[in-house]
């Protein structure tokens, strides 16, 4: 049995495309490594540190007291935000209306200032329902 001509001349354009192709790409962007073809989690000393890529648990340790603090989002109605300081702080109902209408009419509103797991632990839950918050070192004077 004989393979026609344009078949077997077809077959080694197709093989020198593929390898010049291999080659453009090698030049191009050559593998970093021979290992498998695997993404895996980056790791701390795989991630390149920047000035707001703290460790937070260096931070921890030089600070005592964390602020949480929201900010007026223009979705949440102000009694879900009281509400929802209430249920989540435990805050006093008063309390609760004076820190949402702070952020109502300011933009941002400090809640508290807490322990470092506490203030994670509201700041979460603040989030949960909806509400824009985040926590911050708090500075000494």
């Amino acid at each position: 049995h004989v393979t026609p001509p344009t078949v077997a001349r077809w077959g080694s354009v197709s093989n020198k495309l593929t390898m010049e192709l291999h080659a453009v790409i090698e030049k191009e962007a050559p593998l970093k490594t021979t290992g498998p073809a695997v993404l895996e989690p980056e790791t701390e000393t795989d991630r390149p540190r920047t000035r707001n890529d703290k460790d937070r648990k260096q931070q921890r340790e030089g600070n005592d007291s964390w602020e949480v603090r929201i900010f007026n989002d223009g979705l949440n109605t102000r009694e879900h935000v009281a509400r929802s300081l209430v249920q989540i702080t435990g805050m006093s109902e008063l309390n609760a209306y004076k820190t949402m209408m702070q952020a109502h009419q300011n933009g941002l509103a400090v809640v508290g200032q807490y322990v470092y797991e506490i203030a994670e632990m509201y700041n979460e839950a603040l989030r949960k329902q909806g509400i824009v918050s985040d926590l911050v070192p708090v500075e000494d004077q």
